[in-house]
């Protein structure tokens, strides 16, 4: 489930967290073929392309009982999008409860993201999005 604490502007990424949990097709429209995502969850080994991205998503999906987003933060410029992202979840075969905090920074071109890389600490994502203050 999301919950959207502050507004996403750019469309694309919006689209993107709004699709990852039951919008299949809608998720997939946001990819671009050349996407490169380095998730946290997989100690940031990248998936490359629409395929990958869709792996990384439906086994995310298949590990948790339950989960929920929480957008709590957004920095944005153009292309350049970074979200805190606050994740509280609970595992479907062990009933582990889960929670933490991540900065997603999103890149997108044209009307697709092509790249995704999920930081730990939120300077080092803002410096990576050329969004340092």
């Amino acid at each position: 489930m999301l919950q959207e604490s502050v507004e996403v502007r750019n469309e694309v990424v919006r689209r993107w967290f709004r699709s990852f949990e039951d919008d299949a097709a809608g998720f997939r429209d946001t990819l671009h073929p050349d996407l490169v995502w380095f998730p946290f969850e997989e100690n940031l080994t990248p998936a490359h392309g629409i395929e990958g991205a869709m792996r990384n998503r439906n086994q995310w999906l298949e590990i948790w009982e339950e989960h929920r987003f929480d957008l709590e933060e957004v920095v944005e410029d153009g292309d350049n999008v970074v979200v805190l992202v606050h994740i509280t979840a609970r595992g479907r075969a062990s009933g582990i409860n889960v929670d933490f905090r991540f900065y997603a920074h999103f890149t997108v071109k044209g009307d697709k993201v092509i790249r995704i890389y999920d930081h730990e600490q939120r300077a080092a994502a803002l410096e990576a999005a050329g969004l340092a203050e």
